[in-house]
């Protein structure tokens, strides 16, 4: 038997997904339209256009988070897998911080330094935490989650260390930054946009093709490596995609936890475990997810009149009582 044998369910087939995919890229524009609609000032075609962007960098940033946590979570068999918990994130945010201050201090474009040095940065934090978790062979998805935890310490350290050095002007910029949110300059800055939603589209095409492999390799490793599938190049291969995506969600909108978490558990539960069906489905609800939080940011701005609340905000409020309960489902012998 060989990997192009591995098969999907008789119920998905190629019509099928194209119809989903059809269907759910209407949804998304339709629902960018319904979120440009929304807000504190009154509607004109500099501020829908202004709010266009907002959506397009949400979707962007959305469907980068959710796919990358999908992997993650097929890779290492682990549910409570996403590239927050295990560090990349914030690894790609020591890049970034590395990249605007080179950007301004060599009068670089942000597009050619920042989604560079973001890789780099989330690229290496998955390396040493994979190395740490790697033993004989086999991963350790609990010395994987601490080994997570720690970098991610060990980063917020070095962001810390960073803004030392940062201009007191640009420190609200950045605070509000590592929160994780959409920015309200994009529109100055077109080009970054592009270049991070042509990587991300790139790396999700990536992680489809890897479906068949990630549905082989949730029967373990053995039966994976004897049907074809080459385990040890399909872990590089997702680390590096994954880190891709993190990096250029990171980029655009900061480190904006648990979204990872969150949309392809609900995606499982919801489809079942094929995953050429949940990488389509996921990037799509990431991007659902992150556009209507980023609009609950604003219409709370109305309610409230005390400002725009950071959408990592709202996605941490919702992820970390997501997280314990997932942990507490397993440790509780449960099937997740």
């Amino acid at each position: 038997m060989t990997q192009a044998s591995i098969t999907l369910p008789n119920a998905v087939t190629g019509r099928k997904l194209l119809l989903w995919l059809a269907g759910l890229s209407l949804a998304a524009v339709v629902l960018a339209l319904l979120c440009s609609l929304v807000g504190q000032h009154r509607l004109t075609w500099d501020i829908w256009r202004f709010r266009l962007y907002r959506a397009a960098v949400a979707a962007v940033v959305g469907v980068a988070l959710a796919v990358a946590g999908l992997a993650l979570q097929a890779l290492l068999r682990n549910p409570l897998a996403e590239p927050y918990i295990l560090g990349i994130s914030s690894g790609a945010g020591v890049g970034v911080l590395c990249g605007l201050a080179l950007a301004a201090h060599f009068a670089l474009p942000k597009w050619a330094t920042t989604p560079m040095l973001a890789m780099v940065g989330g690229l290496a934090t998955a390396v040493v935490v994979y190395a740490i978790a790697h033993r004989r062979g086999r991963l350790d998805p609990y010395v994987l989650l601490l080994a997570g935890v720690m970098i991610n310490v060990f980063n917020g350290a070095l962001i810390l260390v960073i803004l030392q050095f940062t201009q007191p002007t640009e420190m609200i910029h950045f605070i509000g930054w590592g929160m994780g949110k959409v920015p309200e300059w994009i529109w100055n800055a077109p080009i970054l946009l592009v270049v991070c939603a042509s990587a991300v589209l790139l790396a999700w095409g990536v992680i489809f093709a890897k479906g068949a492999a990630f549905n082989a390799l949730g029967l373990g490793d053995d039966v994976a490596s004897s049907t074809g599938v080459s385990v040890h190049s399909l872990r590089i291969q997702t680390f590096v995609v994954v880190s891709l995506m993190t990096a250029m969600a990171v980029s655009l909108a900061g480190p904006i936890g648990f979204l990872g978490l969150i949309v392809p558990h609900v995606c499982r539960m919801l489809l079942g475990p094929d995953h050429r069906m949940l990488v389509i489905v996921s990037g799509f609800g990431g991007a659902f997810f992150l556009m209507a939080a980023d609009t609950l940011c604003r219409l709370i701005d109305i309610w409230v009149g005390m400002g725009e609340l950071p959408v990592g905000v709202i996605t941490a409020m919702a992820g970390g009582p997501f997280f314990i309960y997932l942990l507490r489902t397993r440790r509780g012998g449960g099937v997740l």
